[in-house]
């Protein structure tokens, strides 16, 4: 599957699904790359946590997800 709902069961007020990797084509302005692809999931808990942080979050995870060594460099 390229795209999921994740449930969020009691007592959680967040959950990530992660799919799985396929490589897609990507315009890259010029042609049609072939680039390895992943889709998350998230469903929060709006009572709980606030939606401009939820997006926040989203934001922040694709960003170490495609650039990993900022894990390292960022505090």
């Amino acid at each position: 599957a390229i795209a999921t709902t994740p449930v969020i069961n009691h007592p959680e007020v967040a959950i990530v699904g992660v799919n799985k990797i396929a490589v897609r084509p990507v315009w890259d302005g010029a042609a049609f790359q072939p680039r390895k692809i992943m889709n998350l999931s998230c469903s929060f808990d709006h009572r709980v946590v606030d939606g401009w942080n939820a997006a926040r979050f989203v934001h922040t995870l694709k960003r170490l997800l495609e650039t990993p060594a900022l894990i390292f460099v960022e505090g």
